[in-house]
């Protein structure tokens, strides 16, 4: 049992350490009642405690710099330390006078660790557990000496630098570095504050991460996990205070951070900086009520730039941009780390094959040195297109080597249900000796990282958790069960108001969904937003989304302006999905292009294509809204049954990501259908039935399953073939209507009238339990009408069905219905 040996003054344990104790566990750490003060315990008593313990935590006060026993163990957990007996040390300021530029501290001390305050004692404790977690993996040191690495960046840093020391302006108290995820903007903030003296450590710290889902309310919930202050009951009821009460709760903490001399990095995933390149306000006048602040308090590594016209005028704010690797600093980080790895057997002409296929992100090139570890029967040069494909393909590429690995899988898609959670919440569903090494082999691969201010937290990585959220592949059945489980338990024993906020966040998330009472003191808007996303986009109930929307909104006066969009946005999703006129009253308050966005998925809904692809045809240049008004023209097209108009766009999706199911699907319907098809074109279809598979999650697979029938239809013209393959997706995935739909299209092109029918009666007994979309029945009907004979009574079935279509796509639907009915 790896145990942490807890150093401090007696003076110190009423107030704060035994309650660390009581929160860490008797099982965990070496402690007892009894004061370590001169007379008390003997000198041999303390080294026998030190001993045993492979961490060593030392509680900083006043008393304890003043403590001649803390000192000696001080000196001597340094020795054990040197000696490889005790594997991390863990210093914890806990006194409000002191910070890390205290000359009772020892140097060492001072130069190689984060000293950072902490009050709130269960902050305290978690930090502890979590540094006995990362003891375990600790013996594989590679994995720290690759997350140390910083190539290049020098003009750069000179840039930094010059900013820093210009006397003629203040020192900025925010500072922004923003690039491309992967690219290494934390890293390089914390090589310029140390070359700026401003950072003493010589380790990169963790970031605190926020999403595009968050806004104030959220920033001070993952301020308080620092533990600086305690904020109390300032954290509860959030939602009922006003946006400048909610600005002086972070002021307040951050003149905390300022007195201690603390820096407090954040990675921002479009919270601060949005995804239009602009600043949020209430971060804005935030900083900007920060008068007295010399130092830089706040260092954010962003994914969005700030656009130049957007930016504040302000000497407190300082953004520097970085770019990927240039060519020697790409050749020299491949270099350091093929030396770190000990790779010798690499000659100069494949390090120079390696090196052209780069194209500037740091993990793209730990991703090339996975490769050439990988001592598989593959020849190494065909693994080159594998790295080419990498910054387009990367979730995909990222897991194919896991593919035959359930245990690594289940534990990705367990942690791509959270957008960020504590490694102790992780742990209490799964065994952690089992999880730790694969959590190490995720981290090298930079599948996922650790966040937070100490590193307590993990989160898979935006392209590989999209990838398996979008692709709806599910969670092992047992880990759902004990996840279940463990929120129930944090309710029932009231446990939320002391959770880490990832797991508050997600707590109360489930809460919701599940239609718990939930006191709204606990309650942030961002709380309702992730809800009602996760509920549209699992199929779930659009009514609770609309429920849920409609709470929030109630506090509107109270919340930042970006997330009530963003709760009216999908508040219209909802309306519109369901083919409710209340859309278009609620839209009137969402301007710009999402505006037309909306009414053109309304219109989609609703069955007015014409309406739909004039709003849709407006926008497909705009920013920010084109990719998904392409992805809908597609839809309107292939309804429309047009085919050729569809495929530039699909084809362009699905190029782009052809990692996502829905995209695959939506090329091959119209790559398959299209009258300029060639016979190059099969190979194409072939690749994407291929590309579905390998998903491999249960939608992809059952759209493989109907591809593959309609490849044997409609390409190798084998009637059999096709009704075989489509009735076995049908037993395979009763509860589904598209193979069926898919069997009315096999009909079709065989001109089967026996064979819709039979699919029909099977959809119409589905209706009973099952949404079928009544446009697409009431469409094959009319086919059917027509194989039997009877065009008039088709076109009957059909008028009002296509009243709204236009006349070009009218006139090919009837001109259709003729030649099924001509073939009798």
């Amino acid at each position: 049992m790896i145990k942490a040996f807890l150093s401090h003054s007696s003076k110190d344990k009423e107030h704060y350490v035994r309650n660390v104790a009581n929160w860490l566990g008797k099982e965990n750490i070496i402690y007892d009642e009894f004061t370590f003060e001169e007379g008390e315990k003997t000198l041999d008593q303390i080294m026998e405690g030190l001993g045993e313990s492979e961490l060593f935590v030392l509680f900083i006060s006043n008393s304890a710099l003043e403590s001649k026993w803390v000192r000696k163990e001080i000196i001597e957990s340094k020795a054990l330390y040197d000696a490889g007996v005790i594997l991390k040390i863990f210093p914890i300021i806990i006194d409000s006078n002191i910070n890390h530029e205290d000359k009772r501290i020892p140097a060492w001390l001072r130069k190689h660790y984060n000293l950072q305050p902490i009050t709130r004692t269960k902050i305290a404790a978690s930090r502890i557990k979590n540094h006995l977690y990362k003891i375990s993996w600790q013996k594989h040191p590679k994995l720290e000496k690759i997350n140390s690495l910083f190539v290049g960046r020098n003009e750069k840093l000179e840039e930094f630098e010059e900013r820093i020391n210009d006397y003629a302006k203040k020192k900025p108290t925010v500072i922004f570095s923003s690039g491309l995820i992967g690219i290494g903007r934390r890293t390089f903030l914390s090589k310029a504050l140390i070359k700026s003296n401003i950072q003493k450590s010589q380790i990169t710290p963790y970031a605190i991460y926020l999403d595009r889902n968050e806004s104030i309310e959220d920033f001070i919930l993952k301020l308080n996990d620092l533990g600086i202050i305690d904020i109390n009951e300032s954290a509860l009821s959030l939602s009922e205070k006003s946006i400048e009460e909610k600005q002086e709760i972070i002021i307040k903490i951050l003149n905390e951070a300022y007195k201690a001399k603390e820096t407090i990095f954040f990675l921002d995933d479009g919270c601060i900086i949005n995804y239009k390149r602009e600043l949020s306000s209430w971060f804005r006048t935030m900083v900007e009520k920060c008068n007295n602040f010399n130092y830089p308090v706040l260092c954010i590594a962003s994914r969005y730039r700030v656009n130049f016209s957007n930016r504040p005028r302000d000497d407190r704010f300082y953004f520097i941009e970085l770019s990927e690797l240039n060519t020697k600093e790409r050749k020299r980080l491949l270099s350091q780390l093929l030396e770190i790895e000990e790779i010798r057997d690499l000659d100069t002409s494949n390090f120079n094959n390696i090196c052209d296929l780069l194209t500037g992100l740091p993990e793209q090139v730990k991703f090339a040195i996975e490769l050439i570890k990988d001592k598989s029967i593959i020849p190494f040069e065909n693994k080159f297109p594998m790295l080419s494909d990498f910054n387009n393909d990367k979730a995909s590429i990222q897991l194919q080597r896991y593919v035959k690995n359930e245990t690594v899988l289940d534990f990705v898609r367990l942690l791509a249900q959270f957008e960020v959670i504590t490694l102790d919440f992780i742990f209490s569903i799964i065994d952690r000796d089992e999880c730790l090494p694969i959590l190490e082999e995720l981290i090298a691969e930079s599948i996922c990282e650790l966040v937070g201010s100490d590193g307590e937290m993990v989160r898979l990585n935006d392209i590989v958790r999209d990838y398996i959220k979008r692709n709806r592949l599910k969670i092992n059945e047992d880990h759902n069960k004990k996840l279940n489980s463990v929120v129930r338990n944090i309710v029932n024993n009231e446990e939320l108001i002391e959770a880490n906020s990832s797991v508050y966040v997600f707590t109360i998330k489930e809460m919701l969904k599940s239609e718990e009472y939930i006191d709204p003191k606990y309650l942030i808007p961002s709380h309702y937003l992730r809800c009602m996303k996760d509920l549209y986009n699992t199929k779930g109930s659009l009514d609770k989304v609309i429920s849920l929307a409609d709470a929030i909104l109630q506090k509107e006066n109270n919340m930042e302006s970006g997330v009530v969009q963003d709760v009216r946005y999908y508040l219209c999703l909802a309306l519109a999905k369901k083919s409710d006129r209340r859309l278009l009253a609620e839209v009137q308050k969402i301007r710009g292009d999402e505006h037309k966005f909306l009414l053109g998925f309304y219109f989609r809904k609703c069955g007015r294509f014409s309406d739909a692809l004039k709003q849709f045809e407006s926008i497909i240049n705009a920013p920010y809204v084109d990719t998904r008004a392409k992805r809908e023209l597609v839809q309107v097209y292939t309804h429309l049954e047009e085919y050729d108009k569809a495929l530039n766009y699909a084809k362009k999706n699905y190029e782009e990501n052809r990692s996502n199911q829905f995209h695959c699907q939506a090329y091959f319907n119209c790559l398959i259908n299209s009258q300029h098809r060639v016979e190059n074109d099969n190979s194409t279809l072939k690749e994407i039935i291929n590309m579905l598979l390998a998903i491999d999650s249960e939608q992809s697979n059952e759209m493989a399953k109907i591809a593959s029938a309609m490849y044997a239809a409609k390409i190798e013209n084998d009637e059999t073939k096709s009704i075989d393959e489509i009735n076995d997706c049908i037993s395979m995935h009763p509860e589904s209507p598209y193979p069926l739909l898919a069997k009315c299209d096999v009909g079709l092109k065989f001109k089967s009238s026996d064979i819709i029918a039979e699919a029909l009666q099977s959809l119409e007994k589905m209706r009973r339990r099952k949404v079928v979309s009544e446009r697409t029945l009431i469409t094959y009907q009319a086919y059917l009408a027509a194989l039997q004979g009877d065009e008039n009574g088709a076109n009957k079935i059909i008028a009002g069905e296509i009243s709204r279509y236009p006349h070009e796509a009218k006139e090919r639907i009837f001109k259709r219905i003729k030649d099924c009915a001509g073939k009798n």
